[in-house]
């Protein structure tokens, strides 16, 4: 039987994140879009995808109704009130901010919905309603999440949003650790005096947290190995390559056994990331070739494909 993996994407105007898209095909996708125009559009987008599941409704603390502000920019339609003082101030999105309509929708918590099932990524992306969503699936946070993409806000866009410190926080009291911020240094606006790709203030980027080794390597043996292969995949895609082949490697001095999983389509993708990757660092200076290869050989028992090898390698077939 195939590894199984559960993504849930909760705010999912325009479809799967690029972060998951080569796992298309691989991985269960639960989409859950409030806008049930939005919600019909992804469906008709995934009509040809049996393990992605589109969900017309929003994600909660808790089962309930609530309304929700449509904005003239839809992707920043929200179940939360914005900050227009501060939008002004800074002379940010006033336009798209504008409020349209209100909808009611039906909500629901992460817990309530996989009450028996294991959730083993979240993205989330819901306009300010990010901790709203966390505190209702706190169960699968504590048993079962690996990993956590999750947009963050550095100003209230939103009143009463939680700003990332308490996203922070909460993460870190679950077990979590922050890996990395999607920040490129472009902020909001720009002045005339500014650094090559860096300028403005920082409202809002996406946060990406993972359970720390601690948690990881208390499992038992077959469902460490499992979570491992999965964890490592989220690292390769979230911009953490160098921590992904740290826990693999962490794991094989540990004696964990991957070779049960070799023909596994989530451990070949695995097994793949991580052939690219080390093929563009054998060019890097500081990095000796004999130190990538026996990695390599070391995590999966196979000789590291050089020269034409690697070209003809059946990985790329």
């Amino acid at each position: 039987m195939a590894l199984n993996c559960l993504v849930v994407d909760a705010g999912a105007r325009y479809g799967l994140h690029p972060t998951w898209s080569d796992l298309r095909g691989v991985a269960e996708f639960h989409l859950f879009e409030m806008d049930d125009q939005e919600a019909q559009r992804l469906k008709s987008k995934y009509k040809r995808d049996s393990n992605i599941f589109i969900h017309p409704f929003a994600l909660y603390s808790c089962d309930t109704t609530l309304t929700f502000s449509v904005n003239e920019h839809n992707a920043l339609n929200s179940l939360m009130e914005t900050n227009h003082p501060l939008l002004h101030s800074q002379q940010y999105m006033l336009s798209e901010f504008s409020q349209v309509a209100e909808k009611l929708v039906a909500a629901r918590s992460l817990d309530s919905l996989f009450d028996t099932k294991p959730i083993h990524f979240l993205k989330l992306d819901v306009e300010g309603a990010e901790s709203q969503v966390l505190q209702g699936a706190v169960k699968q946070l504590t048993n079962n999440v690996l990993g956590v993409r999750s947009e963050v806000l550095f100003s209230p866009i939103y009143l009463g949003a939680a700003l990332f410190g308490e996203l922070n926080q909460t993460m870190m009291d679950l077990g979590f650790e922050l890996l990395n911020l999607d920040y490129t240094g472009a902020g909001n606006r720009s002045g005339r005096f500014t650094l090559p790709g860096r300028h403005g203030k920082l409202l809002s980027s996406d946060a990406v947290w993972s359970i720390t080794p601690e948690r990881l390597f208390a499992r038992t043996d077959e469902r460490l190995a499992e979570d491992l292969i999965r964890l490592s995949l989220f690292m390769m895609n979230n911009g953490a390559t160098d921590i992904a082949i740290e826990l693999l490697e962490m794991a094989i001095a540990r004696d964990v056994l991957l070779v049960p999983y070799s023909s596994d389509p989530l451990f070949l993708l695995l097994k793949k990331k991580v052939l690219l990757l080390f093929k563009s660092l054998l060019s890097v200076p500081q990095l000796q070739q004999s130190d990538i290869i026996s990695t390599y050989a070391k995590i999966f028992g196979d000789e590291f494909p050089l020269m034409n090898k690697f070209y003809e390698s059946k990985m790329f077939s």
